[in-house]
């Protein structure tokens, strides 16, 4: 035996299904927004929620078989819907928020390369274009990591003029470098 649709069994609630709907939307639509509003801080993300809440209402719509059943199902479906908004809205900020600084971090660390490589080719052109003498001074100084008296001995120089060479050196570099700076 066939069991009758709930919209036509006498004194159901939902005897005339479309009015029955448009009454539950019209007396709940309002309050379940601003009651969403509280919750989400955004109007037109309360006003969507709600929307999709009397969708899964809809679809559900012969469970309830009365008023008070299908008030507490839209209220706690709107309440339960805004948390989730909320958590999910607050993941994807966290997820944004991490991959800015990740960017950052890396456009950063690619900017401090670029510059980092664009002045040691800088100084190495301005090395190279040093008197030969200077030169081996300041390449077995800075580059072999060379003492004084190591170069001294090496160059078969005195430690003064190593020195003096590796000033010299140093303010020739710096001259043709820091103007590009």
């Amino acid at each position: 035996m066939r069991l009758p649709h709930p919209c036509n069994v006498p004194g159901h609630w939902y005897e005339d299904e479309p009015l029955a709907f448009a009454s539950v939307y019209d007396r709940f639509y309002d309050p379940l927004v601003y009651f969403a509003r509280k919750l989400l801080k955004d109007g037109l993300a309360a006003e969507d929620l709600v929307a999709d809440i009397f969708v899964k209402y809809w679809q559900k719509r012969y469970q309830f078989n009365a008023l008070e059943a299908a008030k507490a199902f839209l209220y706690i479906s709107t309440k339960n819907a805004c948390i989730n908004y909320n958590q999910r809205t607050r993941r994807q900020a966290r997820a944004k928020a991490g991959w800015r600084l990740i960017a950052d971090e890396f456009d950063e660390s690619i900017l401090s390369s670029i510059t980092r490589s664009e002045i040691l080719h800088d100084v190495y052109d301005s090395v190279e274009s040093l008197p030969l003498q200077c030169r081996k001074i300041i390449l077995l100084s800075y580059i072999g990591g060379f003492s004084n008296k190591q170069i001294a001995r090496h160059l078969q120089l005195s430690v003064h003029t190593v020195r003096n060479q590796k000033v010299r050196g140093i303010q020739l570099v710096r001259g043709k470098v820091q103007p590009k700076l």
